[in-house]
């Protein structure tokens, strides 16, 4: 039976799992006698392999420094009164944003926040406030500025260690 496209990703996970002796059904994981869920691990999974197909992450400067300064503006202004700046860096942040595709974090922002009034900042200002989110994380500064546009941020991956290619060298 072939697989639907939509659960494509999930073979090869579907295939460690089986061969682990774990019952696999599309969407969940049954292991006596508890039943696992998967739906949000596929989805990072998916979110985490579609950014780093193109290569491009946060460690490549996709932000500039003023665009990083209004963010701490907007920070400041809609933000400080709920959040300190340390909550979103360190081992909590990277656990739970490095990896995924920046539009992620950008739409999670878009949607939530603030929490008065969720959606109510220009496009711009999100991303702004996301640019002083990477500089808070170690992300270095660039030359053009982070755009406002989650298909573009979809396309970029959080990260703090760039990934060089592996050298082999060839023998003599």
């Amino acid at each position: 039976m072939p697989v639907p496209l939509q659960y494509r990703h999930v073979v090869p996970s579907a295939v460690l799992l089986m061969l682990c002796g774990l019952a696999v059904q599309v969407g969940t994981v049954s292991a006596s006698p508890a039943v696992v869920a998967l739906p949000t691990a596929v989805a990072t999974m998916t979110h985490r392999a579609a950014a780093a197909d193109t290569g491009v992450t946060t460690m490549d400067g996709v932000y500039t420094s003023a665009q990083a300064t209004a963010g701490s503006d907007v920070f400041a202004a809609y933000c400080r009164s709920c959040h300190t700046p340390t909550v979103h860096s360190g081992p909590p942040f990277r656990s739970k944003w490095f990896g995924r595709p920046l539009a992620v974090l950008y739409g999670y922002i878009k949607r939530e926040m603030p929490k008065s009034e969720p959606g109510s900042m220009s496009d711009e200002d999100y991303a702004a406030a996301l640019a002083y989110l990477l500089k808070i994380n170690g992300m270095p500064a660039g030359e053009s500025a982070l755009p406002a546009d989650s298909a573009a941020l979809h396309r970029i991956r959080l990260d703090s260690v760039r990934i060089a290619p592996v050298l082999r060298s060839v023998p003599k």
